[in-house]
This record gives C-alpha cells, sequence and structure tokens, in this order.
C-alpha cells in the first residue's frame, strides 16, 4: 500500500476525431490513474504506470498516503505509445523526491516485479490503485482465473476476476509473495470479473529498454506465420505436423537475418519447442498457450537468438540478434502533441496514420477501405484530413481522404517532400495529383507549417 499512487493528469483527449484530423484542434481534459514506485537496481522515485495514463499529458502529479494529501510534480522518462504493451516509466525530480521523503511518515516502499513464468490459474492476487478517482488506495482480491496470448501485434495478458476499474490503470497486482505479478491494464466492457494485468516479464524489458535505449521495442519475428497440417507433410518433407510454416519474410527482419525462407518451417526458438499450432510444448504451454510471439518478445533486442527449422526435409540451424520489425510506412501517432502536419492550400495534410484511418471511419468509409489497401507499404504517404471553407481546396471540391502521390510531377512521400517543392515554387503554382488521378492546381501562398 505504501508503494502505490495516484497519479494526477492533466493533458488532451486523443480519442477526439477532431484533433486526429486537424491537430491544430487540441481537446484539453483531466484524468487520473494509479502506479507504484518500483525497485529497480538502485534507483529511486521511478513509478510504474499504464502508458494510456500518461501518453497524452501535458502535466503529471502523484499523491500518496505517505503524504497527506500533498502533490508532486511528476517527469515522464518514457512509454510505449502503442499501448502494447501498456507501460509507462515516470519519476519524480531529485528535488520533489526530496521533499516527498521530508513531508513522508514512513520510508518509501518499493515494489519487486515478480517472474510470470511461474503463475498459474488459481492463484490468488491483490490488486490495488485508486479505482473512479478514490482518494484512498482500493485492494480487490482474486483470483487468476486465464491467459491470453500475444500475436503479431499485441502482447500476453493475465486474466483476473479482481475488480480492476477506470482509475486502477497502473497499479500492481500483488501475489501471496509480496512481489508484483504485473500492472493492472483493462477492463472488458459488458462483462462481469474479467480484468487484464499486464506481465511482470513485460514491464521489466521496457523499464531497461527506457532506461538504456530510451526506445520501448520489442523484439518480432520478422514474417508472417501459418499454422501448420498433416496435408502438408509431403509438399514440406516432415514426417509429422510438428513446428509452424514460414509464408514470408520480412526484408530486414529477424527472419530474414536468421536466413529463413518461405515455407521454412520453424520447430523451436532457443529450445522452446512449438506444436503445428506455434503453441510452446510442454506444461507451460498447455497451462499458458504460451505462442511463438509471446516467446520472442521476452527476448532483449540484441541478444543472440537460436533457431531450429525444417527445410526439404532436413533439421538446420541458424543464429540471429533479435530485432525489432522493420517500420512500415504507415504508423501509428497516438501521441497529439507529436502529430506533424502542414497548412496548405486550405488543407490541412499529414502523413497517413492508424489513428486517421480509424477517424474516416465516421467520414467516408470508401476513402478508409482505400487506405486500408496501402496499410503495409515501405513508405509513408500524405493523406488530406481536414478542408477550410472558402479556400482554394474547398472551391476545388477536394474531399477529406484523399492520398496525393505527386507534386509537380514528381513523387512525394512525406512532409519534407512536399515541403521542399512548396519552397522551391514560392511565387509559382503546384500540381498536387492523389492515388485515384484527382488533381489540384493551387497557386502558392503564405502557408502555416507544425
Amino acid at each position: 500500500m505504501a508503494g502505490v499512487v495516484q497519479i494526477h493528469i492533466e493533458g488532451n483527449t486523443e480519442e477526439d476525431s477532431q484533433s486526429v484530423m486537424n491537430p491544430a484542434v487540441r481537446i484539453p481534459g483531466a484524468w487520473s490513474g494509479s502506479g507504484f514506485f518500483v525497485k529497480y537496481d538502485d534507483l529511486e522515485g521511478y513509478i510504474v504506470t499504464n502508458a494510456h495514463v500518461a501518453r497524452n499529458a501535458v502535466k503529471l502529479k502523484i499523491s500518496s498516503m505517505l503524504t497527506s494529501e500533498e502533490r508532486f510534480e511528476a517527469e515522464l522518462v518514457g512509454l510505449v505509445k502503442q499501448l502494447e504493451p501498456d507501460v509507462a516509466l515516470i519519476k519524480l525530480s531529485d528535488e520533489e523526491l526530496e521533499r516527498f521523503k521530508s513531508l513522508a511518515f514512513s520510508d518509501i516502499e518499493y515494489l519487486e516485479l515478480g517472474e510470470g513464468s511461474s503463475l498459474s490459474r488459481g492463484e490468488e492476487i491483490k490488486a490495488i490503485g485508486y479505482p473512479m478517482g478514490m482518494v484512498e488506495p482500493n485492494i480487490s482480491g482474486g483470483e487468476i482465473t486465464n491467459f491470453v496470448s500475444g500475436s503479431e501485434y499485441t502482447t500476453e495478458r493475465i486474466v483476473t476476476d479482481a475488480a480492476i476499474n477506470p482509475g486502477n490503470s497502473g497499479g500492481p497486482s500483488i501475489s501471496s509473495d509480496g512481489k508484483v505479478v504485473g500492472l493492472n491494464t483493462a477492463v472488458m466492457l459488458g462483462a462481469e470479473n474479467i480484468g487484464f494485468i499486464t506481465p511482470a516479464g513485460f514491464v521489466k524489458i521496457i523499464i531497461e529498454n527506457l532506461l538504456l535505449r530510451n526506445e520501448p521495442l520489442f523484439s518480432n519475428i520478422g514474417g508472417k506465420l501459418q499454422k501448420n497440417a498433416h496435408n502438408f507433410n509431403t509438399l514440406l518433407k516432415q514426417p509429422a505436423p510438428k513446428g509452424i510454416i514460414v509464408v514470408s519474410v520480412t526484408s530486414n527482419g529477424f527472419l530474414d537475418a536468421a536466413g529463413i525462407q518461405k515455407r521454412d518451417v520453424i520447430i523451436s526458438i532457443n529450445g522452446t519447442e512449438f506444436d503445428r499450432h506455434g503453441i510452446v510444448i510442454g506444461k507451460e504451454g498447455h497451462f499458458r498457450h504460451k505462442n511463438i510471439f509471446d516467446v520472442i518478445k521476452l527476448v532483449p533486442i540484441g541478444k543472440a537468438v537460436e533457431l531450429e527449422y525444417l527445410r526439404d526435409g532436413k533439421i538446420s540451424h541458424a543464429t540471429a540478434k533479435a530485432m525489432r520489425d522493420p517500420e512500415k510506412g504507415i504508423v501509428s501517432h497516438p501521441i497529439v502533441s507529436e502529430r506533424e502536419y502542414l497548412e496548405v492550400f486550405g488543407m490541412i495534410i499529414q502523413e497517413l496514420s492508424f489513428e486517421i484511418i480509424e477517424a474516416m471511419r465516421d467520414i467516408d468509409a470508401n476513402a478508409r477501405i482505400d487506405m486500408l489497401q496501402i496499410i503495409d507499404q515501405d513508405k509513408p504517404i500524405l493523406a488530406v484530413t481536414h478542408v477550410y471553407q472558402s479556400t482554394q481546396a474547398d472551391e476545388m471540391e477536394w474531399p477529406v481522404g484523399e492520398l496525393i502521390v505527386k507534386a509537380n510531377k514528381q513523387d512525394i512521400h512525406s512532409l519534407n517532400d512536399l515541403r521542399m517543392i512548396l519552397d522551391q515554387n514560392m511565387n509559382g503554382n503546384i500540381l498536387l495529383e492523389c492515388r485515384n488521378g484527382r488533381i489540384g492546381y493551387f497557386q502558392v501562398e503564405e502557408k502555416n507549417e507544425k
């Protein structure tokens, strides 16, 4: 209890579609969450919480039962922007930490992260936090009821029947030995007694990445996989469908670095074997349903990984360093303050992001479908996300959702590409061409860049 804190946030509301399509619009808001002082080496004043609690904060403050209702300014160390996993690290400055200590009636309790691999269904835990904005920490008891495997895009979750409510996010779930099982992360709306916990093992990796690399990234497989089956025995020259089939290899990704090819069958990673579904073989696999993505994500980036695979009926081995997947052109921009845009010709132009694609759901469903068809391309693409009335773009009836691919007959992919052409034609005209063939001929005017 003494190590759990309430976090008070003032910031921008990221989910508002208006601010997604026009980043010049900021929707202010205030909310609260939970966190805990984490034991890590000899560090003091570091607090773990959920990334969704802190990721669009302008001001962060914490309060604790150790210091009555005093509030202390905190600063963001780093977070996982895409919330996979939903982890952030904040800290008190040296000055605020000393003020905290001078006002606290006892020492700060630093909570230790446990080892998640030994967890089992039925294990009792206690979820601690400040739900619904309560000013005192709440303890809800329950059990670990299930595990949800990760995927190419998601990380593993622990399922619990302990009550997790809004405001509880970021608090710890504690096992009977007093160690942190994981981070209270989410509740499933519409379901009773189902909450999700981010395992402590993932929290550890994120903390290390934030402190050492300042960018919280996971290792990933670097390709697409397919379940194996008896039908493939002859084609793959396999005695039985053991291991998972590689259907594509991402250029410059992990499998590519290991020399793995299309239609190879991955049998094991660092000695951990997989069945034909990609599930870990053995006790942990059967009771946890841990899969190949869960295994690779828990390997620190840069560490050597040994692969055992089948090719043309022969077992081979390869070694490569664990790495993140190469970044594609279409990415996520969940941080409101980091959304770059160009305001020109009466339009807001941004590099297409997953947030923009989602916001298009209620604006133009057909344009959204067009956007979804290009999400795997390697380079960014520019999107028109807002059109002001009585401007050049409005007079030419350019709709929101257009994807710009050329300017003055030159291919463009980024805001910098477009800025360069605008700078070269300060007193002239710009011909913009879109992916669907639409054109616009604009007179260059004074522009406002962000």
